[in-house]
C-alpha cells in the first residue's frame, strides 16, 4: 500500500476545481493554477500561441504592471514560474504560508484581468527561442520525429510552435485564446502546504468565485489514424553528432495498457543495468549513451522514442539494428523478468517520493495527474504500476513495439549529406 497524499477537493459554482493538500512540515505554501490547454489545443496557423500566452501572462493586469507579480513574490521570499506542455499550461508559486491570501488574490486577478502589454517585444523573445531550437540538433531531431510519426493529431506540432505561425500570430489571436481557455471551468487551483483546508477553500471562494468567464472550450476532434508501415527520415545538422531514434505509437495515460508500457520502457533505458545500455554501450560499444523521449502523462495517445548517441567511427545502421532487436525482443523470445520489473519499480517509486520534497514539487505531481484524469490519480499511480506482470509487458510489446507501428530517424552530420 503506497503512502497517500492527503487531498480535499471542491468545485466552485463557476466550475473551478480547487484541490488542497495540507502539509505542515514547513511554513510554506505552493499555489498553482493549471489550465487544461497546451499545444494539443492549437490548430494550423496559431501553433505556439499557448506558450506565447504563458509569456504574456507575466505582463501584468489592470492592477499590476509588467513582471510586478514576480517581483511581489520575490519580496515575499518566494519563487514563481510557469510552463506550457502538449496538454496543459501551469503557473506556480511557493511562498511563506502567511502570504497565501495575497497570492490567491493575484492569481485570481491574472485569470480575470490579464493585460498583454509589450506584445511585439515578447513575441520576439519567443521567436528567438524558436531560432535556438531550430539550431539545436536535439530539438530539431525530436521536432522532426513528432512531425514524421504523428500525421494528423496536433501532437505533431512542437510546443513552441512553427516559426511561420509565430511570425504571424496577432494580439487578437492571443486574446481569443485567453478568453477561450482561461476560464474557471477549464482550470485547476492547487493549494499545497501549511494551510488549513477550510480556510484555503474560503479564500479561493472569495477571490476566484466572482470570476464569471463562460467555458467555451472546443473539443480536440482529430484522432491519429493507425500507422500501417514503418516511416523513416534523415536530418542533417552541422557538427559531429550522430543519433539514431526508434519510436512507436503508445496509448494515452488512462489506457489500461499504459502502466506496462511505462515500466517496460524504463527497463529498456533506465540505469546502467538497462537492456539498451548494456547491449549498445557496454557490450557492442556502438553508442556512448542511450535515452528515451516521450510525454508519459498524456491526454491522447502519443509516441515513445528510444535513441542512441552513436560512437565516432561506428555505423548508425548498426545502432539501429541493435535498438530494434533489443526493444522488439521483449515481445518475443526475451520478455522481462520479475527481477527487472521490481528493480525499475523501486527506482520509479523512489523518484515519485523524491518529487514531493518541496511544496511546489508535490503540487506539480498532483497537478499533472489531475489535469489528465482527476486529483486522486496521483494516489493510484504506484498501485497501477505494482499490478504489472512480466506477461503484461510481453503483450504490450507485441502489440505496440512492432515494425508496422515504428518510425526510425537519423540525426547525421552535415558533411555526410554533402558526401
Amino acid at each position: 500500500m503506497s503512502h497517500r497524499i492527503p487531498l480535499v477537493t471542491k468545485t466552485l459554482a463557476n466550475g473551478l476545481q480547487v484541490v488542497v493538500s495540507e502539509d505542515r512540515s514547513h511554513p510554506l505554501v505552493s499555489v498553482q493554477v493549471w489550465y487544461r490547454v497546451g499545444s494539443r489545443n492549437e490548430h494550423e496557423g496559431i501553433t505556439g500561441v499557448s506558450h506565447l500566452l504563458e509569456h504574456l501572462m507575466f505582463k501584468g493586469t489592470r492592477k499590476l504592471g509588467p513582471q510586478e507579480f514576480s517581483r511581489i513574490v520575490q519580496r515575499m521570499g518566494g519563487m514563481d514560474n510557469a510552463f506550457t506542455s502538449f496538454n496543459m499550461t501551469a503557473y506556480w508559486s511557493e511562498v511563506p504560508s502567511r502570504h497565501l491570501e495575497t497570492l490567491l488574490q493575484m492569481e485570481a486577478d491574472r485569470m480575470a484581468n490579464a493585460v498583454f502589454r509589450e506584445f511585439e517585444e515578447e513575441k520576439a523573445v519567443v521567436l528567438e527561442e524558436r531560432r535556438l531550437g531550430e539550431n539545436s540538433p536535439w530539438e530539431a531531431f525530436f521536432d522532426t520525429f513528432q512531425a514524421t510519426a504523428i500525421v494528423a493529431h496536433p501532437y505533431r506540432n512542437p510546443i513552441i510552435g512553427w516559426r511561420s505561425d509565430l511570425e504571424q500570430i496577432t494580439l487578437e489571436d492571443v486574446q481569443r485564446h485567453y478568453e477561450t481557455f482561461y476560464s474557471p471551468a477549464n482550470a485547476l487551483l492547487l493549494i499545497v502546504g501549511d494551510v488549513e483546508a477550510d480556510r484555503a477553500f474560503a479564500l479561493a471562494e472569495r477571490y476566484f468565485g466572482p470570476i464569471q468567464k463562460p467555458a467555451r472550450v472546443p473539443p480536440v476532434r482529430t484522432q491519429e489514424p493507425p500507422q500501417e508501415g514503418e516511416r523513416r527520415f534523415r536530418l542533417y545538422r552541422p557538427g559531429s553528432l550522430t543519433v539514431v531514434g526508434v519510436g512507436y505509437h503508445i496509448p494515452r495515460y488512462r489506457d489500461p495498457a499504459f502502466p506496462a508500457i511505462h515500466l517496460l520502457s524504463d527497463v529498456l533505458v533506465s540505469g546502467r543495468s538497462a537492456r539498451l545500455y548494456r547491449k549498445l554501450v557496454l557490450e557492442a560499444g556502438v553508442a556512448s549513451s542511450v535515452g528515451i523521449w516521450t510525454d508519459w502523462i498524456s491526454v491522447d495517445p502519443f509516441i515513445v522514442v528510444f535513441y542512441a548517441v552513436v560512437q565516432p567511427g561506428r555505423s548508425p545502421e548498426e545502432a539501429e539494428a541493435l535498438l530494434i532487436q533489443e526493444i522488439e525482443a521483449t515481445g518475443r523470445d526475451r520478455p522481462l523478468t520479475s527481477e527487472e520489473l521490481q528493480r525499475v519499480l523501486n527506482r520509479v517509486t523512489l523518484g515519485f517520493y523524491r518529487g514531493q520534497q518541496t511544496m511546489a514539487g508535490k503540487g506539480m505531481l498532483i497537478g499533472e495527474f489531475a489535469v489528465v484524469e482527476d486529483p486522486e490519480a496521483v494516489n493510484r499511480y504506484l498501485d497501477r504500476l505494482r499490478a504489472v506482470t512480466p506477461e503484461a509487458t510481453r503483450e504490450v510489446a507485441r502489440r505496440y513495439f512492432r515494425e508496422r507501428n515504428r518510425t526510425v530517424g537519423y540525426l547525421l552530420p552535415e558533411q555526410e549529406a554533402e558526401a
